[in-house]
């Protein structure tokens, strides 16, 4: 049996957020919703109902262990999939709350076989995703794989969005790499992406690693406004079914933006800025580069104080 995984803790929007995820996952399956085990890891289950779930509750401690010495939250992620798959066996699909089903699960499903793995969407480089501090750290710093060999990882490697991961019961052993990646980079860059950066590092490594936002849109870009309906509907005693509140949400659901989709990962200005990183990094000037440009901007830097003063 195929296997579709959320976790859910604590308190806010994201708790009606993994509410309308499942009834998304529900209403996709259809009358096949028994060939699929839908599995959610919560500390706080009532909030699911009467929803065909298999819930493992979740306590304070398993989820402080779960965010390790340093309390990175999305550190659970890692553990959450690892447990299930201990558990649960097959293959399996773990989504964030913030998601809903475009196409039928089983095609994200169709695309986890041997030595292939998913996640949401290539994001692009470091530099490019809000991920410059990663790539500050990593090319002063050499990584180890839990084996002992070196990461072959630069702020050229590319970045996938987490809020979709799938992979085979097979390819567990990848999730300890994913924890001990990110162990190595968080305790020197502390920001919400290193787990992210962690998956796709390792995924790539690897596995073959598909994209799957053709079959799930991850709307965490534009959730406040549809967060507001959500919390309407959700909690409305006049909506008695499950099916009504579905019904109610439909309309004002976010939609998946083509223009991020057709523009493409990234600029042709930052490929060519990438390309030539790395021709520095090969030719070995490029500390120097970097010398000379801090000496250029820094009198810049000056004026501009200057001028914010005057000002």
């Amino acid at each position: 049996m195929d296997n579709l995984l959320y976790l859910s803790y604590g308190q806010g929007p994201h708790v009606d957020q993994l509410v309308y995820a499942v009834l998304s996952a529900l209403d996709m399956l259809g009358r096949e919703s028994s060939s699929y085990r839908i599995i959610v890891y919560t500390d706080n289950p009532v909030v699911l109902g009467d929803l065909p779930v298999h819930i493992e509750t979740l306590d304070s401690k398993r989820l402080d262990d779960w965010a390790g010495p340093f309390g990175f939250n999305h550190r659970r992620k890692i553990f959450a999939i690892k447990e299930a798959l201990q558990k649960f066996g097959g293959r399996l699909v773990y989504c964030d709350a913030d998601t809903y089903f475009l196409k039928h699960p089983h095609k994200i499903f169709a695309r986890i076989r041997p030595g292939h793995t998913v996640m949401h969407i290539r994001e692009g480089h470091l530099g490019y995703c809000h991920g410059s501090g990663i790539a500050d750290f990593l090319e002063e710093h050499d990584l180890r794989m839990i084996a002992g060999q070196r990461w072959n990882i630069t702020p050229n490697t590319l970045m996938f969005n987490a809020g979709v991961v799938g992979l085979r019961e097979a390819d567990i052993s990848l999730l300890d790499e994913v924890a001990h990646l990110t162990d190595q980079i968080y305790p020197h860059v502390p920001i919400h992406t290193i787990e992210q950066f962690a998956f796709s590092a390792c995924f790539r490594q690897y596995t073959k690693l598909h994209q799957s936002y053709d079959v799930i849109y991850h709307y965490w870009p534009g959730r406040a406004a549809f967060c507001e309906h959500l919390s309407r509907v959700l909690h409305d005693p006049a909506h008695t079914s499950n099916e009504e509140r579905w019904c109610r949400l439909l309309p004002y659901r976010p939609c998946q933006s083509q223009k991020r989709l057709n523009r493409g990962p990234e600029s042709l200005k930052h490929r060519i800025h990438m390309v030539l990183w790395q021709m520095a990094k090969r030719a070995g000037v490029l500390n120097l580069l970097k010398h000379v440009a801090n000496k250029s901007l820094n009198p810049l830097k000056k004026i501009a104080a200057r001028a914010s003063l005057k000002n």
